[in-house]
């Protein structure tokens, strides 16, 4: 809906389309040749979200959908720069003054704005620098994002179309994701660090022959074009401003990838507090309608995250283990968290 608003919807469901066809989340010993548990068969099976909205959900890589924010952002004006790091912020009662560097010329520069809006991940320098404080169950569990190419398995699928695949097989679970139900996959491994184990230990021998053993084709066609670690926690700021600077996205809240909701979280995040900067930027509201986006916000990414380490237990997802006071494995009765 809020894409729908800025005039994305169109481009991000034809960037979508590949993955148009896909539904449900699916558990299973072995891909191939293994019983399919559905978790979850269909988003919408009903077709009740139209009695609701005038558009629907969409399935759209985050590779996808990044190029069209940047294009659409630019459209309506915006001065969109990569490989840009800032190194300072300072604010006074009028604004904020920023030192920010090119990396690629080393070329420092000072730039001057009214708010400054921290969208700089889970460990956000900014919010370290403001000395806001985060609460939560801290981390849950740990994966190994590893991309890979297979010509082969999506002729094995066949009409098999899912969003995520858990893969249970012991010693070789994980979770499988399609990019374009073609030749491009995403395959999370568990990766346990707090064993001593390293990213190094996860060798391109090792990532083929677990990913074989969790799709069930001892001699599958794999090609990995590259592994990257990532840490699933439960952590909200404690404030989501201080003065003229705020947290939005994953600097303000971490939460269990299993639901998708962190990036759904920190998109109502970023259009919450930007349309409410524009009112006060314009005249048509005072400053203190800025207070709202904290008094809105947190509260959700609160409830949200707690409801993603929920589906995380109830999933058994590959590489979590609950705490005994959650429980988990599907059906386990975890309390539904329900937010007002």
């Amino acid at each position: 809906e809020l894409f729908r608003t800025a005039g994305a919807e169109p481009a991000i469901r034809k960037e979508a389309s590949a993955l148009e066809a896909n539904q449900g989340i699916l558990q299973t010993q072995a891909l191939i040749g293994g019983e399919h548990k559905w978790l979850i068969k269909a988003v919408d099976p009903s077709g009740a979200l139209a009695r609701f909205s005038p558009t629907g959900w969409c399935l759209c890589s985050q590779n996808n959908i990044e190029p069209v924010l940047a294009a659409q952002s630019r459209a309506q004006g915006a001065d969109v720069r990569f490989s840009t790091e800032l190194m300072t912020f300072d604010q006074d009662a009028e604004g904020v003054t920023c030192l920010v560097k090119d990396r690629g010329t080393g070329e420092h520069l000072t730039v001057r704005a009214d708010y400054l809006i921290a969208a700089d991940g889970p460990r956000s320098p900014v919010r370290e620098a403001l000395g806001i404080r985060q609460a939560g169950s801290g981390e849950l569990f740990h994966n190994v994002s590893i991309v890979f190419r297979s010509e082969r398995l999506a002729g094995l699928l066949g009409d098999l179309r899912f969003i995520v695949c858990y893969l249970m097989r012991p010693g070789a679970d994980g979770a499988l994701l399609p990019v374009d139900n073609e030749t491009q996959w995403v395959f999370h491994a568990p990766w346990h660090p707090e064993t001593g184990e390293t990213l190094e230990d996860f060798t391109e021998e090792r990532c083929i022959a677990q990913i074989r053993n969790a799709i069930g084709v001892p001699d599958l066609d794999v090609e990995i074009g590259g592994k990257a670690p990532w840490h699933a926690a439960e952590r909200v700021a404690q404030q989501y401003s201080v003065g003229r600077v705020f947290v939005v996205g994953d600097a303000a809240h971490e939460m269990s990838p299993t639901g998708a909701f962190g990036s759904n979280t920190g998109i109502q995040d970023a259009h919450n507090l930007a349309w409410k900067i524009a009112a006060v930027l314009n005249g048509s509201a005072g400053p203190d309608l800025l207070h709202t986006y904290e008094d809105e916000r947190l509260p959700v990414a609160r409830a949200t995250s707690e409801r993603a380490s929920a589906r995380s237990a109830e999933h058994s997802h590959p590489g979590y283990v609950p705490p005994p006071t959650m429980g988990g494995g599907p059906g386990s009765g975890v309390l539904t968290t329900a937010m007002g």
